[in-house]
């Protein structure tokens, strides 16, 4: 996989002479993009763009991701504002073997993957809502972001199935798969798409639907930015009560085994699928703080949530209201201040122990003793238990019929120098919740347990995101659809 990484260059430029300079091939890299820049600035339209660095605060805005240490400055910026002038752009890049990258929201949290030190093509400006007249469906742009689709379709009666926090763009999190609040009742993300709208590697403006490109729709589900660059999706749609009840609720570090006993019991006991929570365990010196997202799609508080109702929290957001309101009201402003450095890890597994979660709050209180001297700022676990969702499973990259639960990592930290520290941390950590999942039967390697694409760390096996069968099949779709290797330019996981 070609990924482009400027600081590492940096790094090792500066190893190398001593001195903070610029490495000789960085500084050619850039210049040769900066004419790729140049050529794609004469050829495209009026409803697209090139933004250099000197237009210092709407290139910083486009470049911008949610880990800081997942932006690169790039030659420069394409906002592109049509499918035709995509078209144009790619076929620059192929051309020229220009190093490039897409985005969305800048949620990424693996470096290059939606960034690079070539030429960086914003989705922003793709950023249409076309409701059906019956309002089955929906085609957003892949330059929105959930928050402003959730708040644009309220009070229309209908909703789709998309991200559960303000921040991804509807783009990567889409392809990644989407794990949603919806999950339950109607799969994930990919699994509600009825049509994507793309630009292939060679410039073919065309689609993939069940009916049509049927390989490349099954390839867009999971299989991230592998095969071109996907301009808009059409989704199904659901109707959405005016009013939901949930919100966040924090726990003092006390209650640990309290909330990790009501979690087990809710994966336990929980049937309702419009009944959701999310537990997070986040590492800190007085020991592990506890967290809970709940979601209920209804206006009502659920029966299962009352198993949380004795434990006393410091804080408790839980309300009715919209469903936008719900999404924006979900604190990932205030991490985002704290997210100098950072990255996701994952694995799945089938179900959830009394021992598995014990294994997961030993590694918060692990990690608290050792992070300070690290740089570290957050470390937390995301337990989510779903019910069996699997039925709504489609054809898709990511196989998820077996109801796979996602465990998230989020780690960030605040020094360079600690990278390395920090991966290394997260993959053992991993390795170490991995055997005892074994151990409690919920996790066997390759038994249709595999690591979520939007959470997997840079360097996880296709294998791993896919598993053997589906990752082959990958392959043999991209030989057909990209021969050229055009999208190897761009960062983004190996197939």
């Amino acid at each position: 996989m070609a990924r482009f990484s400027v600081s590492s260059l940096f790094r090792f430029s500066a190893l190398a002479a001593g001195v903070a300079t610029v490495d000789a091939g960085v500084t050619q890299l850039t210049k040769n993009a900066t004419v790729t820049c140049g050529l794609i600035a004469g050829q495209i339209s009026s409803a697209s763009e090139i933004i250099y660095p000197v237009s210092a605060l709407s290139f910083a805005d486009d470049t911008h991701h949610w880990f800081l240490s997942s932006s690169q400055t790039s030659a420069c910026v394409l906002e592109v504002g049509s499918a035709r002038d995509l078209s144009t752009a790619l076929k620059v890049i192929g051309n020229t073997r220009t190093p490039f990258a897409v985005m969305s929201g800048g949620h990424a949290s693996n470096p290059g993957f939606s960034s690079t030190p070539g030429v960086h093509i914003s989705l922003k400006r793709l950023d249409q809502l076309v409701l059906s007249a019956d309002k089955k469906t929906v085609e957003l742009g892949f330059g929105r972001t959930w928050a402003d689709t959730y708040n644009e379709l309220e009070g229309t009666g209908v909703n789709v199935v998309g991200g559960r926090v303000a921040g991804p763009g509807v783009g990567g999190f889409s392809l990644g798969g989407g794990f949603s609040w919806k999950t339950n009742q109607y799969g994930l993300t990919c699994d509600t798409i009825k049509r994507h709208n793309i630009v292939l590697p060679n410039g073919t403006i065309t689609y993939a639907s069940a009916d049509y490109n049927r390989d490349l729709f099954f390839a867009l589900k999971g299989g991230m930015n592998r095969f071109g660059v996907v301009t808009s999706a059409v989704f199904a749609t659901h109707p959405q009560p005016p009013k939901v009840y949930g919100g966040l609720v924090v726990y003092p570090p006390t209650t640990v085994q309290q909330v990790l006993n009501a979690t087990a019991q809710f994966y336990r006991q929980n049937k309702d699928p419009k009944a959701v929570i999310i537990t997070t365990l986040e590492a800190g010196t007085a020991g592990p703080t506890p967290m809970v997202l709940f979601f209920h799609d209804g206006p009502d508080k659920p029966a299962a949530f009352q198993l949380f109702d004795g434990i006393v929290p410091l804080l408790d957001t839980t309300q009715q209201q919209s469903f936008s309101a719900l999404i924006s009201s979900i604190p990932t402003g205030v991490a985002e201040v704290r997210n100098p450095r950072g990255a996701f890890h994952t694995f799945s597994t089938s179900g959830l122990t009394p021992r598995f979660l014990a294994a997961i709050h030993n590694e918060t209180v692990d990690i608290a003793a050792a992070q300070a001297a690290h740089g570290g700022v957050v470390a937390s676990y995301d337990i989510e238990p779903f019910t069996p969702y699997g039925s709504k499973a489609t054809d898709s990259a990511y196989p998820h019929a077996s109801s796979p639960l996602p465990l998230n990592l989020y780690f960030s930290w605040s020094l360079p120098s600690q990278d390395e520290w920090w991966y290394a941390r997260m993959r053992q950590s991993a390795a170490t919740l991995k055997r005892v999942a074994t151990e409690e039967g919920i996790y066997s390697a390759g038994a249709s347990l595999f690591a979520y694409p939007n959470y997997a760390l840079a360097g996880s096996a296709p294998a791993e995101l896919y598993g053997a069968a589906n990752a082959a099949r990958l392959r043999q779709i991209r030989g057909r659809i990209d021969p050229a290797r055009v999208m190897d330019l761009a960062g983004g996981w190996a197939i």
